[in-house]
């Protein structure tokens, strides 16, 4: 210990501060060269996602056009149906308006409520 001078306390703390700093910029340097490689991968996924997400409304929409569709003709064609199928084809048809549909299901839906047969 007697033989370590203030010189080489200076030159051992100026070696850690520039290992940290080094440290310090090579992490910036990662965390932005893997954000650039990243963007487009990101993108893709975006895009599949929406690609997804579309198909998947088309198809419940259809689903739910269908399902209208035999109530509203099954109504039509003097069945009774129960409070809870009623209320169930309401929410149907909201999800029906929601997901965009506005067919011909809508102009028997309105005669429908309009007769008062819902």
């Amino acid at each position: 210990m007697e033989n370590i001078s203030l010189g080489q306390i200076t030159a051992f703390i100026t070696f850690i501060v520039a290992v940290i700093g080094a440290i310090t910029s090579l992490i910036a340097f990662s965390k932005t060269f893997v954000a650039k490689i990243l963007k487009p991968i990101n993108q893709k996924i975006e895009q599949f996602e929406k690609i997804a997400t579309k198909g998947r409304n088309n198809i419940e929409l259809e689903l739910i056009k269908i399902i209208l569709a035999n109530f509203i003709n099954d109504m039509e064609s003097g069945l009774t149906k129960s409070d809870i199928q009623k209320k169930n084809a309401y929410e149907l048809y909201d999800r029906y308006q929601t997901l965009g549909g506005n067919s011909y299901i809508h102009d028997c839906w309105e005669k429908l409520i309009k007769e008062g047969k819902i």
